[in-house]
């Protein structure tokens, strides 16, 4: 049994996924035995896993449905996982520090109601992307779209600025992008309901898992995160960002503020 399981889902993220990989293995933790599974999901454009095809530490698997959404693909993994943490990771997360994911492991041993930890998230220049949200009303969703710096004090209170991310807080909406999550946890929830094809699945999951247990911010651990925002750059995933909305709204009740 490994300490730890991550789950990467790709779907021609050619320009990212080699970074991601390289980056855990120039950044595995020795203290940590751990086991990544890639998860083609359906891309038209193939990557080369070559330089990592012979490290038993990595196992490398293809949708056979083609894409079938960022949480099924997840899922599709689910029976496989047997350690005691898994790690959902996005193909455009670098891990830059051999102490991020022991540090979370270790705030979860120490905290057992803790059923996901995020950590703090920078961008490339080390800047902090404010991932941790509240729960996602119909006037947040209107804000993502609106052009310029108008509403920020609500933007900002949406994004949790308005709490110190130099300490630990527990978060209503953590970001799929980087979600370490008790295995018994998600396996009990049978992982992200598949009903979400693409955005709003990790506001979900997050929703869910703090029915029973608490979602925590932890600052003491530090990724760096290549964000794409395609939703905000192409009218295909913009309508795809809404009907996941539109969805979760359905599943939880519409909230306007």
């Amino acid at each position: 049994m490994n300490d730890l399981t991550i789950g990467i889902v790709t779907y021609n993220s050619t320009e990212t996924i080699g970074k991601a990989l390289q980056s855990l293995c120039d950044h595995w933790p020795s203290s940590l035995s751990c086991h990544v599974y890639v998860i083609d999901n359906g891309s038209s454009v193939q990557a080369d896993y070559s330089l990592w095809a012979s490290d038993d530490r990595f196992t490398f698997l293809s949708s056979e449905l083609g894409n079938v959404g960022f949480g099924a693909a997840h899922n599709s993994i689910l029976p496989l996982l047997d350690a005691p943490y898994h790690l959902i990771m996005n193909p455009d997360i670098l891990i830059e520090d051999d102490g991020a994911l022991p540090e979370l492991i270790q705030y979860m041993n120490g905290h057992p109601d803790v059923g996901m930890a995020v950590p703090r998230i920078v961008d490339e220049h080390g800047m902090q992307q404010y991932l941790c949200r509240r729960d996602i009303t119909f006037v947040d969703l209107v804000l993502r779209y609106i052009p310029g710096r108008f509403f920020l004090k609500r933007q900002h209170w949406h994004t949790m600025q308005d709490c110190d991310y130099h300490q630990p807080f527990e978060v209503p909406f953590a970001s799929g992008c980087f979600m370490l999550v008790r295995t018994s946890v998600f396996q009990e929830l049978q992982g992200f309901d598949p009903r979400f094809f693409l955005y709003a699945e990790d506001a979900d999951l997050t929703r869910r898992i703090n029915l029973n247990a608490r979602t925590v911010y932890v600052p003491t651990a530090t990724v760096c995160h290549l964000w794409q925002r395609a939703s905000y750059k192409s009218l295909r995933m913009m309508m795809i960002h809404l009907t996941s909305v539109w969805r979760y709204f359905r599943k939880w009740g519409f909230r306007f503020k």
